[in-house]
């Protein structure tokens, strides 16, 4: 099995960034058990049929965009929310 710095180290390189270590650790933990949901529910053993480390390296990856996407989302809708209620203040006086 993978271990963490060799899990990062590839995700790095799937991405094309550096991953916040926090940011990675909660992709991590969150690929890990879906993978291994994955496994348990298929009835097969971790590396079974290509789902072990090539496919955590990929679940991982798509983890961090989903949450970098996510914070994408979170920070523009907060913007767009700020630019409208200074338009307001601005129309009210």
């Amino acid at each position: 099995m993978i271990t963490t710095s060799e899990l990062k180290a590839r995700v790095e390189k799937e991405v094309g960034t550096e991953i916040c270590p926090v940011i990675f650790q909660k992709a991590e933990n969150y690929a890990r058990r879906k993978l291994d949901l994955a496994n348990e529910r298929a009835g097969r053993k971790y590396g079974e049929d290509g789902y072990g480390d090539e496919y955590l390296v990929l679940l991982t990856a798509d983890t961090v965009r989903e949450m970098a996407f996510s914070e994408y989302t979170i920070i523009r809708s907060m913007e767009i929310m700020a630019a409208r209620a200074a338009q307001e203040r601005c129309v009210s006086t």
